[in-house]
């Protein structure tokens, strides 16, 4: 199975309190499971910024998204949400006491991102949901200079479109 990356929007806030990044691939199989996404490592740090910069600055492959560790992480470390369902997740997290005034641009950048999908009947998609807060250490990079990391792997059934978002503070 194979991906293509078909755009790349990344922002950063401009206080530097955050960025988001979405991805829209298309992949030569309609439906691909969460499991085989993984395996073709649809999180990839070449990925993780603007990709034309990116591309310029890793010249070798990583074994990391973000502080999340690749070969740590498994489809269990995932949630499987829809659309209510996600922004219920969200919503639950941003009423953490910690976050001072990171939370205000992860808001922005979260409104951002999906209107980035505007267009897209995003009420069929399946979201696949992993907060690195959520992980297990050992699957984290050490030291972790992440404030916070989510990223969700979007998929629609019968569609060979897959879409993620990653939200982030370093």
């Amino acid at each position: 199975m194979n991906l293509e990356l078909k755009q790349n929007i990344w922002k950063s806030d401009e206080s530097g309190l955050g960025f988001y990044c979405v991805n829209i691939f298309e992949c030569s199989q309609d439906s691909p499971s969460l499991i085989e996404l993984l395996q073709t490592k649809i999180l990839k740090e070449k990925e993780f910024g603007p990709i034309e910069t990116m591309k310029k600055e890793l010249k070798e492959p990583t074994d990391y998204y973000g502080s999340i560790l690749l070969n740590k992480i498994n489809p269990s470390d995932f949630k499987t949400l829809n659309l209510n369902e996600l922004q219920s997740e969200i919503n639950e997290y941003w009423k953490d006491e910690d976050w001072g005034e990171d939370l205000p641009v992860f808001k922005r950048n979260f409104e951002l991102a999906i209107s980035n999908l505007d267009g897209i009947d995003l009420s069929k998609w399946t979201f696949y949901y992993v907060n690195s807060e959520k992980l297990d250490s050992e699957k984290l990079d050490d030291p972790n200079f992440f404030t916070y990391l989510v990223c969700v792997i979007l998929t629609k059934k019968e569609s060979n479109k897959i879409i993620t978002m990653t939200f982030g503070l370093d």
